[in-house]
């Protein structure tokens, strides 16, 4: 029996974004050779089987044709009840697939020997102590310090020619500033209320609507 798997198409009144439902309605109609009616029908958003049982191969042309329309549908994957019920378990424990057999290497090991426990593979070559000639070099007492630090002079300030005043006292005396002249006799006022800018009234627009009408309902 073929295992070959089979889809329903489905289609759930969806369709493609640049498509407003009366189009998607209209298109519907028109691929399936149905009344406005009967194509409004089967945009409710209940799921709904256009074609059952069909191969991959055949539904996705299916499917494809629709999309050429603005239509969207699914495909579900349909159980075979009948190769399903072919299926049997085997006993626990049973070796469905037997391992592969690994490889033997045959790598030739008659060259070799082996050395006694502690033989060492190496001879150590000893090395010569380095001598440093310490003669020139001695040691200062504890707590002497190595270099010694120069004494820096304070510095010497001429204060005899500064006095300080009392407390509160006034460092510079305030300058008085003249008061502006200004003069104001070109200047008037106006009386309460008077218009300081006259208003230019704005002549009415004339819109010409000779050329415009309304369209009958």
């Amino acid at each position: 029996m073929s295992a070959e798997n089979l889809f329903d198409v489905v289609f759930k009144g969806k369709f493609a974004r640049e498509l407003d439902k009366n189009r998607a309605v209209l298109h519907f109609s028109k691929v399936f050779k149905l009344p406005i009616e009967k194509a409004e029908r089967f945009f409710d958003g209940n799921p709904r089987v256009l074609k059952k049982e069909q191969t991959l191969e055949k539904a996705n042309n299916f499917r494809q044709a629709l999309k050429k329309a603005g239509l969207k549908v699914s495909l579900v994957k349909k159980v075979n009840e009948n190769f399903k019920a072919e299926l049997t378990m085997s006993a626990p424990g049973v070796i469905l697939v037997s391992p592969p057999a690994p490889i033997v290497a045959n790598i030739p090991t008659s060259q070799f020997s082996l050395d006694e426990v502690g033989a060492q593979f190496a001879n150590p070559k000893p090395i010569e102590p380095v001598n440093i000639d310490t003669s020139s070099f001695t040691i200062d007492e504890e707590d002497r310090e190595i270099v010694e630090k120069e004494e820096v002079p304070e510095p010497e300030f001429d204060v005899s020619g500064i006095s300080l005043d009392e407390i509160g006292a006034i460092f510079d005396e305030p300058h008085e500033l003249p008061e502006p002249h200004l003069d104001i006799s070109d200047l008037s006022l106006d009386e309460v209320g008077a218009t300081m800018v006259e208003k230019k009234p704005t002549p009415p627009v004339e819109i010409d609507t000779s050329g415009i009408k309304l369209l009958e309902e």
